[in-house]
């Protein structure tokens, strides 16, 4: 459980035990103040003023005196004491006390009563203890109480704590999905339907949630519009270029072949740019198969190191299979293509691309890593180079070429897949890809 709770939780606990412990102090302070002998000393001495005037009464006023001496007792005195006459009758009528007095084990004081007619009468006094431990007086009880407000206090105060901070719990697991990119998720109904704070901050994150979203789709919405109106007048231009082709000869060649370049980079600049919003709002295909990913690190192992110039060593490899995984095998693979073109792209000629897969010990996923040589990243962008269109321009400056769109489609790629990427720079210079995928159950 997190922090918070616990904090609440002695927090609460220790103010409710601190006030009990406060209250029976003053309770005992005052009591023996006021009552200075103890329950057991006032009790005995109660019970030998009553065998006193008991026998007194039977001597001098027989019978009927001394009933009325024991209907005027308090209650909690007269119902443990009782006295039988010479026929073995209790002088009050409560016969049915007669076997718990004559029961074994009954803690009872027996005391023989002579009245004035020379005849014998039996006081019995019942010692009878507390019901329960918790309501005997003295320390021991005390402690008991204690201990049973402890019990309760810590329920209370548990169930308090816990009400504070599932919801807090609840809040924040939404805004940490939120900061990933996830704006369809919403706060749980548990929470959003409260009528207190918490319920008010749940609706309010809602909202704020579907108005980013919306803000979203209106502007994938824009660029994907965009998108596809510049393809027809480039479709335009690279025909009209053709036709000039055959109509200047050899008067302008190079100007051209200039245009016909920056046309072909446009072309691509769209088409990346319809990839994005493919795979980052999730129109794309998505056709998962089981297979084994380290088949997949090898193919693409043999490809790259087939583009490898020459003199350029090949590809370290760190993996062995198998590694099954349940995913978009295309996709996947455009992914990991992206992220080790990147690397070449930016990396020292004469070191060796590293590409590592391993499954992780006691989880059920593979952690997989591509390592460069490369001139890495300054440590406050290595976030950034994920967003779509970012550049870092001092570490890979704009002569490598891209337009800082294959991150970004890497990176909505393997979130697809419910995996997650960073990026951290080497010890020794360059750039390390972290990539972590769900092993296929």
């Amino acid at each position: 459980m997190p922090r918070l709770f616990w904090r609440l939780f002695l927090a609460l606990w220790l103010s409710i035990m601190a006030f009990a412990m406060i209250t029976a102090w003053v309770s005992g302070v005052v009591a023996r103040q006021n009552i200075p002998d103890s329950p057991e000393v006032a009790f005995a001495r109660n019970i030998e003023k009553a065998e006193l005037m008991l026998g007194a009464a039977l001597r001098r006023g027989g019978p009927q005196r001394a009933e009325q001496i024991i209907q005027g007792l308090p209650w909690q005195i007269r119902n443990q004491v009782y006295l039988f006459d010479p026929a073995g009758q209790e002088v009050l009528g409560r016969q049915r006390v007669r076997r718990a007095v004559d029961a074994p084990g009954a803690q009872t004081r027996r005391r023989t009563l002579i009245d004035g007619q020379g005849q014998t009468w039996e006081l019995v006094v019942l010692r009878r203890p507390p019901p329960f431990q918790v309501l005997e007086p003295g320390g021991r009880g005390a402690a008991w109480r204690l201990l049973i407000a402890a019990l309760i206090s810590a329920l209370v105060s548990w169930l308090l704590a816990r009400s504070l901070v599932r919801p807090l719990e609840a809040l924040g697991k939404t805004s940490r999905q939120l900061s990933t990119g996830d704006l369809d998720v919403r706060v749980a109904e548990t929470v959003s339907a409260r009528r207190d704070e918490f319920g008010a901050l749940g609706r309010d994150l809602d909202a704020m949630a579907e108005r980013l979203g919306e803000a979203q789709k209106a502007s994938r919405r824009l660029l994907r519009d965009v998108s596809h109106e510049l393809r027809s007048p480039l479709a335009r231009q690279r025909v009209a270029l053709e036709l000039a082709r055959g109509r200047a000869g050899e008067l302008i060649p190079a100007e051209l072949d200039r245009i016909e370049l920056e046309s072909e980079r446009l072309e691509a600049l769209v088409d990346e740019v319809l990839s994005v919003l493919r795979e980052t709002s999730g129109s794309s295909p998505f056709e998962p198969e089981r297979f084994d990913l380290a088949e997949l690190l090898a193919d693409l192992a043999e490809l790259v190191d087939y583009e490898l110039p020459e003199h350029a060593p090949p590809l370290r490899r760190g993996f062995t299979g198998p590694l099954p995984v349940f995913a978009d095998r295309e996709l996947l693979w455009r992914a990991l293509e992206n992220l080790l073109r990147n690397a070449l792209l930016h990396s020292d000629p004469m070191a060796p691309i590293e590409l590592e897969a391993s499954r992780l010990p006691g989880t059920d996923q593979i952690d997989l890593r591509i390592k460069d040589r490369g001139p890495g990243v300054p440590q406050a962008q290595l976030e950034a180079i994920f967003d779509p269109f970012s550049r870092v321009e001092d570490a890979r400056d704009r002569s490598s070429g891209g337009h800082g769109l294959g991150l970004a489609i890497a990176a909505a790629a393997v979130r697809r897949h419910q995996g997650s990427i960073s990026a951290r720079n080497r010890e020794g210079g360059g750039l390390e890809m972290h990539l972590i995928l769900p092993i296929a159950d």
